[in-house]
């Protein structure tokens, strides 16, 4: 017999624990989830997340709007973010 229990929110900080480039293809990352202590929550499974194609071209290319200051010809981590959403949406 199933019964409805209310569990509370709980915030999380999401980090990237990973990035492993092969450089001219792509951009493989795993994110996972961190306590209020910025310690990694366990157990927990990490999502892995790989830029590739355009996609990688559009990363390495010139600032755009969502990164008006990115550098030309790299990234920074915190510009694979938008990656995940994209993924993610």
């Amino acid at each position: 017999m199933p019964r409805e229990v209310t569990i509370p929110q709980q915030t999380v900080i999401e980090d990237i624990s990973q990035i492993d480039e092969t450089p001219g293809l792509q951009v493989r990352f795993t994110v996972g989830k961190k306590d209020a202590d910025g310690e990694w929550i366990v157990p927990q499974q990490f999502q892995i997340f790989v830029v590739a194609g355009d996609e990688y071209t559009e990363l390495n290319g010139p600032a755009l709007d969502w990164c008006p200051d990115k550098p030309v010809g790299t990234y920074r981590n915190e510009d694979l973010w938008h990656y995940v959403d994209l993924a993610r949406s």
